[in-house]
């Protein structure tokens, strides 16, 4: 699965990191693999299998208002050609960490923009620290309206062009044990 994987839920950091992810993915030549990781029973249907972790959950076994939901968030921003929107099961930090194992960058929204430190959720903290390609954490902006394109370098911004400039951390590729 070599790309940008991105983690996705229905809030404005992870549709932030979804059209941060897609600008790098058109910048790059990658396609976009979005993960939105269910935790057993929530969203899965009653003939899913039970707790334990699944990278790959079927359509057969997500519950329809999260599929529908989850794919009109990703529908909602312009992803290259070959890009999907995945579901998985299980820890979103364990999942999104296994699945940077198979991905050239792992991406995840922050809540908050970071002004004097640099601030994460726990879920990006834990992806920075474990993943096995580099993480790019993309924060919310609190003034959201479409994304700017900057068609000379294939970018898409996720903030408005009258915010502070997105903070970021790109971390190095290490491995780990």
């Amino acid at each position: 699965m070599k790309g940008v994987v991105v983690g996705l839920r229905d809030s404005a950091a992870s549709a932030a990191a979804l059209r941060w992810a897609a600008g790098q993915a058109y910048a790059t030549g990658l396609a976009v693999c979005a993960v939105h990781v269910l935790e057993w029973p929530i969203g899965l249907t009653s003939t899913a299998t039970g707790a334990g972790t699944r990278l790959h959950v079927p359509q057969q076994d997500v519950a329809v208002p999260y599929w529908r939901g989850l794919h009109r968030v990703f529908g909602d921003v312009d992803c290259p050609p070959g890009s999907v929107l995945q579901f998985a099961q299980g820890d979103a930090c364990e999942v999104l960490v296994r699945l940077s194992a198979q991905a050239d960058l792992l991406v995840v929204g922050n809540r908050e923009p970071v002004r004097r430190a640099y601030l994460t959720s726990p879920i990006g903290h834990y992806c920075i620290s474990h993943a096995a390609c580099p993480v790019v954490t993309v924060p919310a902006c609190h003034n959201q309206r479409q994304p700017a394109h900057d068609h000379r370098a294939g970018i898409v911004s996720a903030c408005p062009a009258d915010a502070p400039p997105a903070d970021t951390l790109l971390t190095p590729s290490r491995t780990h044990p």
